[in-house]
C-alpha cells in the first residue's frame, strides 16, 4: 500500500540552523506526525476512515463477527484523533522552489530546499527501516488506499478469528488488544499519508517510520518547537558524501553574502556541488 517507487529527487524545506545540525550529527530527523504544522494531521484521516466504514455498517449483518470487528475497529481506530502515538515522518516535497513553502517551513530570510537524489531517499528509507509513500489530497484516492487497508484487516481476522483471545477485555472491546498488537503500526502509516486538500499544492511525500509502542525507548528525543516540545527520531546519513543532489537558498535580505556563505559551508562540508538561489521576488523585512 505505501511502497511507492521514487523516480525524481525531492526536497526538504528547512533552515540554515537545521543545515548546520545536520552536518554536525550527519542526520536528518523526522518528527512525531501528530507534531506537524498541519493541526488535522491523522483526524483528518480517521474522518476520511469513518466515512468509508458507513456502507459496511448500512449493509452489513449485526450479528455477524466482521460486523462486530469492524465496529469496534470503528471505535478503536477513533483513539488516533486524541491520542499521540509514536509514528515518526520526515517530510519531502517534488517541488524544489515554492513560494508557500518558503513561507510555511523555512525561517525569514534563512531558508534553504535541500535536494535528495532517488538512491539516497532509497538508501536511508533501508537504512531506517522506513517507508516511503506520496501523501493522498484526492478524496477518491483516500478512500481507494483505506478500502484496501479495511479489506486487509477484515481478512486476516478471518483467518485468525479462531485463535484471537477475546477474553483480554470487555466484550465490547474484545478485539482491541489483537488489534493494537497486530495493526496499530500499519494502520498509523496510512494514515499519515491522507492529508487535507488544502495542502495539495505541496505535493508531499514522506518517509514514514515504524510505529513505537513505549515512548521511553532510547531512540525518542525532543527538541524545541515553535510552541511545545516536539518528539523527534534521528535518521543516519551514513559516511558517504555528498548527502545533497542540490540546495537553494530561499528568499534573502543579504542575497549575495548568504548565498556565498553557504556555498562555501556546502563545500567545506562536502554536502552537497550544486548550490543555487530561489529567485523568488518575496521578502518580509
Amino acid at each position: 500500500m505505501l511502497a511507492n517507487s521514487i523516480e525524481q529527487p525531492l526536497y526538504h524545506y528547512t533552515g540554515v540552523n537545521s543545515l548546520l545540525g545536520i552536518a554536525r550529527t550527519k542526520s536528518l530527523w523526522a518528527s512525531n506526525v501528530f507534531y506537524l504544522n498541519d493541526s488535522s494531521e491523522i483526524v483528518h484521516a480517521c474522518k476520511v476512515l469513518e466515512e468509508v466504514l458507513l456502507p459496511r455498517f448500512a449493509f452489513g449483518k449485526p450479528t455477524s463477527p466482521e460486523y462486530e470487528f469492524q465496529r469496534q475497529f470503528r471505535e478503536w481506530v477513533g483513539t488516533c484523533k486524541t491520542t499521540p502515538y509514536n509514528v515518526f515522518v520526515f517530510s519531502l516535497s517534488e517541488q524544489p522552489s515554492l513560494l508557500s513553502q518558503w513561507r510555511s517551513y523555512t525561517p525569514h530570510g534563512k531558508g534553504v530546499s535541500v535536494g535528495f537524489s532517488e538512491g539516497t531517499i532509497k538508501s536511508l528509507s533501508e537504512l531506517s527501516d522506513l517507508r516511503i509513500a506520496k501523501c493522498l489530497y484526492k478524496a477518491a484516492d483516500q478512500e481507494s488506499v483505506l478500502r484496501t487497508l479495511l479489506d486487509e484487516l477484515l481478512t486476516t481476522f478471518q483467518r485468525e478469528r479462531s485463535n484471537i483471545d477475546t477474553t483480554q477485555a470487555h466484550p465490547t472491546q474484545c478485539y482491541h488488544p489483537f488489534l493494537e498488537e497486530r495493526f496499530r503500526g500499519d494502520v498509523l502509516q496510512v494514515l499519515s499519508i491522507i492529508k487535507h486538500p488544502a495542502f495539495e499544492e505541496e505535493r508531499e511525500w514522506r518517509l514514514i517510520s515504524p510505529y513505537y509502542a513505549r515512548y521511553t525507548v532510547p531512540a525518542i528525543k525532543f527538541r524545541e518547537g515553535a510552541s511545545m516540545l516536539v518528539p523527534y527520531i534521528e535518521l543516519p546519513l551514513g559516511e558517504v558524501k555528498p548527502y545533497f543532489s542540490s540546495v537553494i537558498l530561499g528568499p534573502s535580505q543579504h542575497e549575495h553574502l548568504s548565498m556565498s556563505a553557504l556555498s562555501m559551508f556546502l563545500s567545506n562540508q562536502g554536502l552537497c556541488n550544486v548550490t543555487s538561489n530561489s529567485v523568488i521576488p518575496y521578502r518580509e523585512w
